[in-house]
């Protein structure tokens, strides 16, 4: 059995002559119904690619998963770059402190410059 989704109400006679009424919404109906021209007219079949709809998802999931680890990886390169960069702006900041301290105030240190 395949299931199908009726979109629009109708009545569906086969070759054997048994009419059947199909409302709007979800019917389980065999292969050759759901095949059917007049069946795919006015529904969608739902239930017969499944397989073929996990094998999709299946290869665009491993296609996404690459993408998340190339990006988790620059990331991660990313923040070790800030790290660096933040250890040298404090041994920046802590060398020039260090010049001030020793900088002569006469000269225009810390606590100086030119005396009028």
């Amino acid at each position: 059995m395949i299931k199908i989704k009726v979109h629009s109400p109708f009545r569906f006679t086969p070759v054997t002559g048994e009419t059947q009424d199909f409302e709007e919404g979800v019917h389980h109906v065999s292969e050759d119904v759901a095949k059917h021209w007049f069946i795919q007219a006015h529904a969608e079949i739902v239930g017969a690619t499944e397989e073929g709809i996990q094998a999709d998802y299946d290869a665009e999931l491993t296609e996404l998963r690459a993408a998340i680890n190339k990006l988790t990886q620059t990331l991660e390169e990313r923040d070790k770059q800030i790290t660096e960069l933040k250890q040298q702006l404090k041994e920046r900041d802590n060398h020039i402190a260090d010049l001030l301290i020793q900088g002569d105030p006469s000269n225009g240190g810390k606590n100086g410059g030119s005396k009028k």
